[in-house]
Formats: structure tokens, sequence, C-alpha cells
């Protein structure tokens, strides 16, 4: 494997040449290269569910459900959200989403603070992505972000969907992903978490 340089910035087209040649997947963030940590079981499964509802919902539609393989250009980082939904036209052997208009994270304690800021901030750079969606891993919640009359993602055009009743509800795609499917498999009541 080859070590990124730190004290190199890199542009979109470096990063794309040089991650290309990576066994392991890499984000691009504010001109920096970042190799992707692993997840644990419950952050599978719940982008499992969610990459099986998306699809299913989609299914008909010239939008498609991808993830999390297929990185996002976000503002000038690149990065691999967990799901998205992309409504570009479809290149098989692109590297890169064509029009994300969603974008998935499910969120871990190590990184939500990334999650809610600066992958927040890539977002809203993206003028085609309309909704951006924080998943809880912990406990039955979202935080769905959707782009505001003014045209920016932030704390003003977040939702909150918390409980095993609710869902996350994407009107523009005409789905509504019940968290009973999004959880499917996990036990809050059990749950421990282990170091």
């Amino acid at each position: 494997m080859s070590e990124a340089p730190r004290e190199h910035v890199w542009t979109w087209q470096a990063y794309l040449e040089w991650e290309a040649a990576q066994p392991l997947r890499y984000e691009l963030v504010d001109g920096q290269v970042y190799a992707m940590g692993g997840g644990t079981a419950a952050h599978d499964t719940i982008a499992n569910n969610l990459r099986r509802e998306l699809w299913a919902g989609l299914r008909g539609q010239t939008s498609r459900s991808q993830g999390p393989d297929l990185k996002v250009k976000a503002g000038q980082d690149g990065r691999y959200p967990d799901a998205l939904i992309d409504c570009g036209p479809r290149v098989p052997g692109a590297v890169v989403a064509q029009e994300p208009t969603a974008v998935f994270e499910v969120l871990a304690k190590s990184t939500a603070w990334i999650d809610q800021s600066l992958k927040l901030r890539d977002y809203d750079a993206t003028p085609s992505i309309r909704d951006y969606v924080l998943i809880d891993r912990d406990k039955p919640r979202a935080l769905i972000y959707t782009r505001d009359d003014s045209g920016h993602l932030g704390p003003a055009s977040g939702n909150v969907s918390e409980g095993m009743g609710s869902s996350i509800d994407l009107p523009d795609y005409g789905i509504s992903i019940p968290f009973s499917a999004l959880y499917d498999g996990l036990d809050f009541a059990e749950a421990q978490p282990v170091l």
C-alpha cells in the first residue's frame, strides 16, 4: 500500500488517480486524504437494511440506490456515504456518483461530529444533494436535513424522527422507510457497546 504524503495538498484529479491504485478506500478532506475505517455489526446491519429499502423503493425509477463503494464529490472533497441516491446517468465504470441527490450516514460515536459538521458543510456545497440523512446506530433516531428555501442544508432544515414507530420519509422519491425495517435485526434493549 502506498501511504499518502501529508504535506501534499491533493487536487481532485490527483486524489482520483492515486486512490485508484490503492487497496483501501480513502476520503479527500480539505486537501488531505484519510483511510476509511471499519464499522460495527450494528452499523453494517443498518446500512444493509437501508440500501435494501432504498433499492426496493426506487425500483422502476430513473434514480437508484448506491453505496458504500461509490464516492461523492462533495464540495471540493471526496466522501463515501453509507448509502446514496444517484439520479444521474448510469455509467457502469464510474467511481463517482453522477448526480447524488440524497446521502445517508450511519453515525458512530467516534465520527458523529464529522458527520454533523464537516460532511454537512461538504454536502451543503453540492447543490444536487437535496437530502442528508444521519441515522443513529445506538437508538431508533434519524436526523433528516432537506435543502431549504434559501438553498441550504443546515440546522434550520433538520427534522428529527425518533422511536420504532417512526420512519425516514423522502417524498421526492415516494419513499418512506419505517424504522422497523431500518433497524431490523437489532434489539436496543439488549444492545451493549463492545469496545
